[in-house]
């Protein structure tokens, strides 16, 4: 996500599978100027969005064409994913909530550190959705004690 005129919008939104296989990677040309690129979260430069003519509505079908009404969506946070995505979905399940103690979220990558024993997020360019997601999903594997032979 990035800061425009119109305030936070889209900028990259990845999708993996229950196996942690990329599904939907993709860059989003906001409509309104860019103001900041939030590389240091979003990951994303003014230089990777130079040629992307994909946009918001373009996201939202992709994602549509993957993710039934009933699939379980897991991320960390996701309020601000969905939020940026313009989407509501019934059935998420969110690491930040998961994994709540005390008064304050653990961070991603703390949790990722602290679990799953994985460091992330510790690249100078950013964070790297599909490397998120992947931590996401492992954090509720982990929770779960699913393993990748599971079949629901």
């Amino acid at each position: 996500m990035c800061y425009t005129a119109g305030g936070v919008e889209l900028t990259r939104v990845t999708v993996v599978d229950m196996l942690g296989k990329t599904a939907l990677d993709m860059l989003v040309k906001p409509p309104r100027t860019i103001l900041d690129y939030n590389t240091k979260y979003s990951g994303i430069t003014e230089a990777d969005l130079r040629e992307v003519e994909h946009t918001l509505e373009d996201a939202q079908r992709a994602v549509s064409r993957l993710i039934s009404w009933d699939c379980f969506i897991v991320g960390h946070s996701l309020e601000n994913d969905l939020h940026a995505l313009k989407l509501i979905h019934k059935n998420v399940v969110d690491t930040s909530i998961v994994y709540y103690e005390g008064k304050l979220k653990k961070s991603l990558a703390a949790l990722s550190a602290d679990i799953l024993g994985r460091i992330i997020q510790s690249e100078e360019t950013g964070h790297d959705s599909t490397e998120d997601a992947v931590a996401s999903l492992d954090l509720m594997k982990q929770k779960l004690k699913i393993t990748d032979n599971f079949r629901l």
